[in-house]
């Protein structure tokens, strides 16, 4: 019977409640809800605004002053990053030696805070730039796992080496010698590593754990003032504290002062050591990062050469160079001073408009440099208008085997047989997609939005105004070149991965280092094949959709094989075609008077494409023919240009390697003057030099 009556009181109480929430909903929600379409939800007044349906906010967003302040902080990070780092730094470092100086029972030394500021100023932004990149590291599925390993990696990595910094440069700024400073560095340092220990692994977990990254750095800056404040009362204390047994022997024993000098510098030394060293590190830093360096034309290439004697090992550790500078700040760029930037756009002499782009001059940078999308910013900030990245295949491949690339320094030119490796569409997919969604993050978009323009004169590929960026797609090796379905889908693949992250997407059929690659360029095969890559990129779920580029050789060049090739762009409507590859051929590259060692002329004759100045002749050839096929292809054809654009884009590439070769490829009828080759004997600074080459042989003329 008890249990009987328990039961009746519950379903009185469940009865009960059923009734008032009935009481409470509008009559009319039954009726709208049935009308609502899929997707939209309620109407603004048929909502009832219940404990239910009305969100809380944080306590953190319900602090009035400290939340605004703490929005505009972060609005400031997002937009300006690297200066509100710095003066973030230079606020906390101010702090801290304030606070440590007051508590000295000393009289207020402006010299050591400005000491203090150098050393908070210098380190911002690369510490800046490692949390950054420890943010998006080590991010597996176990949150505890990805929080322990930031955690070590950070102790391991970045405490040691920012410690040895920091006391480094106290001693170097207070006017001690190298032999001094390096003694303190070794007598500190792991010291202060072990004591670390004991806060900043706990720091460090809550700074990833719960905090946005725009305000890591303030969360740390004030722990570390704290944590200061902590240690100097401790030491001060410490200090101040009264002996619990007299100790006469120790009565006239010597005292050594604190410094580890014999004699305090003075403070006219430290002030000008302070100054000295800033100047020399801001003079080094703008000189070494500078593509107009002479350093970047002649030592680093010949360096490269003397110590790296595998041209392959040399592209990796370039490459992995530029990757590792670039999230630093400390990778090459052309500065404004040096590059298009000093003309206005309406009279930049190197403007160029392809494909309704107008680009800022008409350089770029051939695939190959980066065959997987690693490095497409660092090259952007060597100056370049466009970059192509590729070529990529479907699936992974090595390629062919070691060694494969040869250098021949007589003619600068290189040899090589690659055999197009790659990490697969996948892998670069997946690398575009997250440098996509990191640049629409920091606008405060999402890739969706980018993808519909939400950002306008921004191309979705090169993220940059006024710059392309190209991704080359091939074949995999395995794949029959006679199974043209097969071929087909090998690219359409591509293009599905690869379209949403691409200004432009090129078309390889002659690379010499696949197997029957270049079989491709015969007109029926090349005309169904370039169909399907352009038919598939007009699906890709972009407002842009990207172009459709060609790559053939420089070996096919009969007219019967030229005009297959012009007949296939009409065809299938591809945008453009990039005259120019790697050859085969080893005739006619020895100029007269080039005299090759015995290790050149071996290099010469491997297996491979050869690139280097000695192709320029049959480039400047080849895109001059191309043009005028191309041009009359549309006039003799009746209808053509009501299907497709009148004008079809050339980029010429092969042996461009300065400013009055680049002159005269544009002047045959190219769009765009790519280079490699060059690139790799003159360094990062060759676009730089290319352009100021073109204006200075433009400004004659004009003159």
């Amino acid at each position: 019977m008890g249990i009987c009556a328990t039961c009746r009181t519950l379903l009185r109480r469940r009865i009960d409640c059923l009734q008032k929430l009935r009481q409470r909903r509008p009559l009319s929600t039954h009726s709208d809800v049935s009308k609502t379409k899929p997707g939209q939800g309620a109407r603004p007044q048929d909502q009832v605004p219940t404990p239910n349906n009305v969100p809380t906010l944080n306590f953190w967003l319900r602090l009035g002053p400290l939340t605004r302040g703490a929005q505009a902080y972060a609005r400031a990070q997002r937009k300006r990053p690297y200066v509100t780092q710095v003066c973030t730094s230079l606020f906390i470092y101010l702090c801290s030696d304030i606070s440590a100086q007051s508590m000295g029972g000393q009289d207020y030394d402006p010299v050591r805070t400005v000491r203090s500021l150098a050393i908070g100023g210098i380190s911002s932004i690369p510490s800046y730039k490692w949390f950054v990149w420890l943010s998006e590291s080590f991010n597996y599925s176990s949150r505890i796992l990805s929080l322990a390993t930031k955690v070590v990696v950070n102790q391991i990595c970045f405490t040691p080496v920012f410690n040895t910094y920091f006391f480094g440069m106290q001693a170097l700024l207070s006017g001690a010698t190298l032999a001094e400073a390096w003694e303190r560095i070794t007598k500190t340092v792991p010291v202060s590593c072990v004591n670390s220990c004991k806060l900043w692994p706990a720091v460090t977990a809550i700074n990833f754990a719960f905090l946005p990254l725009e305000y890591r750095p303030v969360f740390g800056g004030v722990i570390a003032v704290g944590w200061q404040t902590y240690l100097t009362r401790r030491v001060l204390g410490t200090a101040l504290r009264p002996l619990a047994r007299p100790q006469p022997r120790l009565t006239h024993a010597p005292r050594r002062p604190a410094s580890t000098l014999s004699k305090p510098p003075s403070k006219a030394r430290s002030m000008f050591n302070t100054i000295a060293l800033l100047t020399g590190g801001v003079i080094t830093f703008y000189y070494a990062t500078d593509t107009r360096s002479s350093v970047h034309q002649w030592l680093v290439p010949r360096l490269l050469r003397v110590f790296v004697p595998d041209a392959e090992d040399a592209h990796h550790l370039g490459t992995a160079a530029l990757r590792t500078l670039y999230p630093l700040g400390l990778h090459p760029r052309e500065r404004p001073s040096a590059g298009e930037a000093d003309f206005p756009s309406s009279v930049n002499p190197l403007a160029v408009t392809v494909f309704g782009t107008t680009l800022a001059n008409p350089i770029g940078i051939s695939a190959g440099l980066d065959k997987d999308a690693e490095i497409p910013d660092p090259l952007f900030a060597l100056g370049a208008g466009v970059v192509e990245v590729g070529g990529c295949t479907p699936l992974p491949q090595e390629g062919n085997p070691r060694p494969r690339v040869f250098r021949v320094p007589a003619l600068d030119g290189l040899v090589n047989r690659y055999g197009l490796n790659s990490r697969g569409a996948d892998a670069m997919a997946a690398r575009l997609r997250d440098r996509l969604r990191k640049f629409a993050r920091g606008l405060g978009l999402t890739v969706e939005d980018m993808m519909e323009g939400a950002v306008e004169g921004i191309p979705t590929g090169s993220l940059q105004p006024g710059r392309l960026l190209c991704v080359q797609i091939a074949k995999n090796k395995k794949t029959d070149e006679k199974d043209m379905n097969a071929v087909i889908q090998d690219h359409v693949y591509c293009v599905q991965r690869l379209a949403p992250y691409a200004d432009v997407l090129v078309v390889n059929v002659s690379s010499p280092n696949t197997p029957g690659l270049r079989d491709l360029q015969a007109a029926e095969p090349l005309a169904r094949l370039l169909g399907a890559v352009v038919d598939e990129a007009k699906r890709t779920h972009r407002k842009v959709k990207p172009r459709v580029m060609v790559k053939v050789s420089p070996d096919e060049e009969d007219d019967a094989q030229m005009e297959g090739v012009v007949q296939a762009v009409w065809a299938s409507g591809v945008d453009g075609v990039i005259v120019g590859n790697t050859t085969k051929r080893r005739t006619g590259l020895i100029p007269n008077g080039a005299r090759l060692s015995g290790a050149e002329q071996k290099a010469l004759a491997e297996e491979g494409g050869f690139s280097g100045p000695a192709m320029f002749d049959r480039t400047l050839s080849l895109v001059g023919r191309y043009r005028k096929m191309l041009d009359s292809y549309s006039l003799k054809t009746p209808g053509v240009e009501d299907v497709f654009p009148p004008h079809k884009v050339i980029f010429a590439t092969g042996g461009i390697t300065n400013g009055e070769q680049a002159l005269k490829v544009l002047n045959a009828g190219a769009s765009v003057a790519m280079v490699y080759t060059g690139l790799v004997y003159g360094g990062s600074g060759t676009v730089t030099r290319i352009k100021k080459e073109m204006r200075k042989e433009l400004a004659g003329k004009q003159a």
